[in-house]
């Protein structure tokens, strides 16, 4: 049960984990689900020296341990307490480095967002109010881009209501940190004018962006998948191009030499109070 709820996406890393794992045991002659603890610690360093942060290490420990058939002293890759210690010691010669905050600037993103090419929406390129539609829902909801991924325009999973729009995810979707019992929970994103009663401040509304985006997608769309490909055959676009547009938007206001990340925009909308009360 346990390997049926592993989520592709943490199969296909693991699967990647414990090709490496194997690569280093060939020539040692190790079997892997009979590596002992030294072969197991000498591997782990292995991955240490080559500068892999602990966070990546611990994931390679936890792949190995998927498949390893434990130790003659009756514990597990998962509990034994020498590798617990050599971890422990990784993590202290190299802390994690947390970014406190993204080094681009929310309020100079929408303030580019409220002029040419995006506005007025009526002139702007599909391209244009797809990625301001994209960003707007993005930062509104703080979900992940699998949930924006899995947003769908199939009946009822669109909502407008008063004051805002409801959005249901696929039913197949799974988010990062659910399980197969469960299915993602709606999505409710209100409408900027119930907190701002300042006119200009609508184009920075989500709700309205996405309106004007379902509106020009309506008889273009190929897949019910709400965020499409700017252009013929106007296909739903994978997870990989939502993370691009994302960065796309953010880049130009990126300081220093810091790289952007689309997860960043999650980041920003979990800690910002633009979008207060948004669940």
């Amino acid at each position: 049960m346990a390997a049926d709820a592993r989520r592709g996406t943490t199969a296909a890393t693991y699967d990647s984990r414990l090709r490496k794992f194997d690569q280093w045991c060939r020539p040692r002659q190790i079997l892997l689900p009979a590596a002992s603890v030294t072969q197991i610690a000498e591997f782990l360093l292995s991955l240490f020296g080559e500068g892999k942060q602990v966070s990546t290490i611990r994931n390679y420990r936890s792949a190995i341990a998927a498949i390893h058939q434990g130790f003659p002293d009756g514990s597990t890759l998962s509990n034994n307490p020498y590798i617990a210690q050599l971890i422990k010691g990784m993590a202290n010669r190299r802390p994690q480095i947390r970014r406190l905050a993204p080094s681009w600037g929310l309020s100079a993103v929408l303030h580019a967002l409220a002029g040419p090419p995006y506005e007025p929406m009526a002139n702007a390129s599909l391209a244009a109010l797809t990625k301001k539609t994209l960003f707007l829902v993005a930062v509104a909801s703080a979900r992940r881009r699998s949930c924006l991924h899995a947003l769908s325009t199939k009946q009822n999973h669109i909502r407008f209501e008063g004051h805002g729009v409801r959005m249901v995810p696929d039913p197949s979707f799974i988010a990062k940190n659910q399980t197969l019992t469960f299915l993602p929970g709606d999505i409710f994103i209100p409408e900027i004018k119930t907190m701002s009663s300042v006119a200009e401040d609508k184009r920075w509304c989500p709700v309205r962006a996405l309106k004007w985006y379902l509106n020009k997608t309506e008889k273009l769309r190929q897949s019910t998948s709400l965020f499409i490909i700017p252009r013929p055959p106007y296909a739903a676009a994978s997870k990989d191009t939502l993370s691009r547009w994302l960065v796309e938007i953010i880049r130009p206001f990126t300081s220093g030499t810091s790289r952007p990340r689309a997860h960043d925009v999650r980041g920003v909308a979990a800690s910002t109070a633009l979008f207060a009360g948004i669940p």
